[in-house]
Formats: structure tokens, C-alpha cells, sequence
């Protein structure tokens, strides 16, 4: 697909994304990472977690041929294929953690929400840097948030400072939840590090996994 035609399938599915659904408790988690052990292969992690302890249960995982170029703004087009292989693996989990971005992205559809239309479950991006949209303020007090919003004043979702005097990550909804409830979901699965434990779980396997199986 050349990137003007995904650029327009993009601002397609914005249309079908859904950010106003509350979830329940969850009670099992999953965090989705992406490695590439070389340049024409993927490898996709589905770590699967208790939400109560934050312990992992189960893994799994899928590797992929890559034809598509790293280009900003289009990564679902590059990693989504081996994702969604993984996740057809993966057993039943309440709520999706990826390591990248929701609909804080210029077309409002980034990896956590594109990859979240194909799915029932609801969708988070978490991302280490900011892509689109403005911030308000830096938080650097834990548990502070401060919002992100698009040219037109629309709340794409929050810079929050999970660790003290941290750099913040950069939350917003995928798909089926809303930006406040995937601040409270981030929040309640990060422990002494920066990022939730479904992402950083979900990343020290893809470097396990890179090893064993020699990729």
C-alpha cells in the first residue's frame, strides 16, 4: 500500500473508533511490544497479566516478514500484521496495553487504536514520546497529569508522570475506553518504573525471545 493510500484508509477508520465505553475491573491485562530482529523481520510479544498482582500468566508470540518501510504516523501498516498473528494466539485478556500511541497521532489513529478495531477488547497507547497535539504543561509530580489536545481543542489525552521527577509517558485511548480510564489503568500498573509493566514485560520478552530462538 503506498502511504497516500494509507494515509486515506487511516482517515477512514478514525470515523469508527469509539472512546466513550467503560470497562469493568479487568482481570487479565496484556501488553503488546514489537521488535525487529532484522530489517524484513518482526517480532511481535503478547504478555498476558493478572491485573490484582501484575503477575505474567502466559506469553506469546509471532514472527512476521516486513515489506513496509518505517515511515512516522503509519507503524500499524509496518508492525500490525504480526500483531494481530500474535494476539489470534493469545487467550482471552480485558484490556490491551501497546507500546506506542492511540488516537493522539495527526490523523488520531495510531497503533494502540487502529490495531483496536479489530479487536472486542479495549486498546491504551502508551508511548515514550510526544507525536501529535499540544501539551499544556510537563508533569513531574507521580500520579500528575497534563492533557494533550489537538489543533481544534479536542482532549487527545494526557502526559502523565508515573515515577518522580521523571520524564512523563504519553497516554491515550485506543479504542473503547476513554482518555480518563486509560490514565487510571496506566497508573494502577506502573511500579517503580516509568512504563506499565504489560509494556515493559511485554519488551524484555521480544529481547528474550530474540536470543532463544536466534533471530
Amino acid at each position: 500500500m503506498e502511504p497516500n493510500q494509507a494515509i486515506a484508509l487511516q482517515n477512514k477508520l478514525a470515523n469508527q473508533l469509539v472512546l466513550h465505553t467503560r470497562i469493568a475491573k479487568p482481570r487479565l491485562i496484556a501488553g503488546v511490544d514489537v521488535s525487529f530482529p532484522s530489517r524484513a523481520t518482526a517480532l511481535a510479544v503478547v504478555v498476558v497479566m493478572e491485573f490484582s498482582t501484575l503477575q505474567v500468566v502466559d506469553c506469546f508470540h509471532a514472527i512476521g516478514k516486513v515489506d513496509t518501510p518505517y515511515i512516522p504516523g503509519l507503524l500499524s501498516f509496518r508492525e500490525g500484521p504480526t500483531i494481530l498473528n500474535a494476539l489470534s494466539k493469545s487467550s482471552e485478556v480485558d484490556l490491551l496495553f501497546f507500546d506506542g500511541h492511540g488516537i493522539a497521532h495527526p490523523r488520531g489513529i495510531g497503533i494502540a487504536s487502529h490495531i483496536g478495531l479489530f479487536l472486542e477488547t479495549p486498546t491504551i497507547g502508551v508511548a515514550k514520546r510526544l507525536l501529535f497535539g499540544r501539551l499544556h504543561s510537563t508533569p513531574v509530580d507521580k500520579g500528575k497529569k497534563s492533557p494533550i489536545t489537538a489543533p481544534d481543542g479536542r482532549l487527545l489525552g494526557y502526559a502523565l508522570c508515573t515515577r518522580q521527577g521523571v520524564k512523563p509517558v504519553y497516554v491515550s485511548p485506543g479504542n473503547r475506553i476513554t482518555p480518563e480510564l486509560s490514565v487510571e489503568m496506566v497508573l494502577k500498573t506502573t511500579d517503580k518504573y516509568r512504563i506499565p509493566e504489560p509494556t515493559r514485560q511485554a519488551h524484555i520478552m521480544t529481547q528474550k525471545l530474540k536470543d532463544q530462538l536466534s533471530l
